[in-house]
């Protein structure tokens, strides 16, 4: 008869989780604010449920050097927890989103880069989520009693003015619509190895391993 029975979470998906304190995040989310405010101005028009973006080179300007700081400490962060941090990386692309009421990000995710993240500068009242889909393929699901972490094929995370959410880029995930009465603004950022073709692109299995040089 059976003597044991266990799960093993195999394969996860890690999600990083950065709020910054209160206190300091509502001075440095107006200093964003203001910048992105001046690049998009005046703001030109756009069809319902679209929103403006900026150049993709916000990581280049001097307004936004406290928040390349930001991000540089949480994705070494992240290097050490999956202990690659003897690879550095850097910024490939960082945009603001200016999502208006009734805005929405369809389903994608960002080649070419090993993470993504976005910072949160200003959420509505309504709330907003960041919806993360399930990178399995899904060949037979039957609708359980009850979704768990183990059982969905999505999952959300809450988005509010001062955090930064960072994610392995082929994740696919997308941001429903701006139910609330203000915009939505966030900034998206790109990050890869520096010198990935030099140091990390070659294959990892050696086929002279253990054979006479």
């Amino acid at each position: 008869m059976i003597e044991k029975q266990e799960v093993q979470e195999l394969f996860p998906t890690p999600l990083w989780v950065v709020d910054l304190k209160a206190a300091e995040a509502a001075p440095f989310n107006a200093r964003l604010k203001a910048e992105i405010e001046k690049i998009i101005s005046p703001r030109p028009k756009i069809p319902p449920g679209s929103n403006w973006q900026t150049p993709q080179d916000l990581h280049t300007r001097a307004a936004f050097a406290d928040f390349v700081q930001l991000v540089e400490v949480a994705s070494r962060g992240v290097a050490r927890f999956l202990q690659v941090d003897q690879y550095p990386m850097v910024i490939t692309g960082c945009w603001a989103n200016v999502n208006p009421p009734g805005a929405y990000h369809p389903t994608h995710n960002h080649p070419n880069n090993f993470l993504s993240g976005v910072y949160y500068v200003d959420v509505p009242s309504a709330g907003s989520c960041l919806a993360l889909q399930d990178p399995r393929p899904l060949m037979i699901m039957p609708r359980p009693r009850e979704f768990s972490r183990l059982t969905a094929n999505a999952a959300d995370v809450a988005s509010k003015s001062g955090r930064l959410v960072l994610f392995p880029s082929w994740l696919r995930h997308n941001v429903p619509a701006n139910n609330g009465d203000t915009d939505r603004i966030s900034i998206a950022v790109n990050l890869m190895f520096t010198n990935f073709a030099e140091t990390l692109s070659a294959p990892m299995w050696d086929a002279t391993a253990g054979k006479d040089k």
